[in-house]
């Protein structure tokens, strides 16, 4: 079965899949994770040539290593059967996503990066019309980008934070008129079904996929600023 198709949509799980098209999100991610480290070469390799290098590139690669950190996580507890923790790391890629993103929105990547790095929230930075760069806002504008952005940073968010949907996991609830009955689980590992992982494991691909276009988006502009070291 194929997951070619957007999860970040609202739409219904797809039940035709099988644990081949698991491994084979898996070997697209360990692909786009190799992916993700050559843009950044590529970037390094371009100011470095030059004998440069850049403070905001600087705070870009730590973003992609972060990132690539992520993807090996959520492999490695995926494979131990921890899905409950490995979801939690859609909304740390989102994160990235939405780090990333706000570097291209201010007038001075420059001013961005040092405030940055002297612990200032990126919420209280202004972008280059003014407006706070908090969560909300930075995932609607993704959204515009990539549509469903939104949604799946949201829904991440549900898996960070104690929700209703830690609540439905942890139990299965057989109703019977008025009454039922609640199996609860406490040390016992959830068990998800083969759709859920692939629903899981797809996202996790999605968004990484999109950290990869805002870093050649950034590899472009960056390749385009340093001409004007050129002698």
């Amino acid at each position: 079965a194929s997951f070619e198709q957007n999860p970040m949509e609202k739409q219904s799980l797809n039940e035709n899949v099988s644990e081949t098209d698991l491994i084979r999100i898996f070997e697209k991610l360990d692909e786009l994770n190799k992916s993700l480290n050559q843009t950044a070469l590529d970037i390094f390799k371009n100011e470095t040539d030059r004998k440069l290098l850049s403070k905001p590139s600087h705070l870009t690669f730590s973003i992609v290593h972060r990132a690539i950190e992520l993807n090996r996580g959520f492999k490695s507890l995926s494979e131990a059967n921890n899905w409950i923790t490995a979801i939690n790391l859609l909304r740390l890629q989102a994160d990235n996503c939405m780090r990333l993103f706000a570097l291209s929105l201010v007038k001075d990547r420059l001013d961005f990066y040092n405030r940055v790095i002297n612990g200032e929230h990126i919420r209280n930075i202004l972008d280059a019309e003014g407006n706070k760069m908090t969560d909300l806002y930075l995932s609607q504008k993704l959204d515009t980008l990539y549509p469903g952005f939104r949604m799946l940073y949201e829904n991440a968010s549900g898996f960070i934070h104690f929700s209703n949907e830690h609540l439905n996991i942890n139990n299965d609830r057989i109703e019977d008129g008025n009454d039922f009955m609640m199996y609860i689980r406490i040390a016992e590992t959830t068990e998800f079904s083969i759709a859920k992982k692939v629903d899981f494991a797809f996202n996790m691909f999605k968004v990484t996929e999109e950290l990869y276009r805002l870093l050649n988006g950034y590899k472009l502009s960056m390749a385009e600023f340093m001409k004007r070291f050129d002698k």
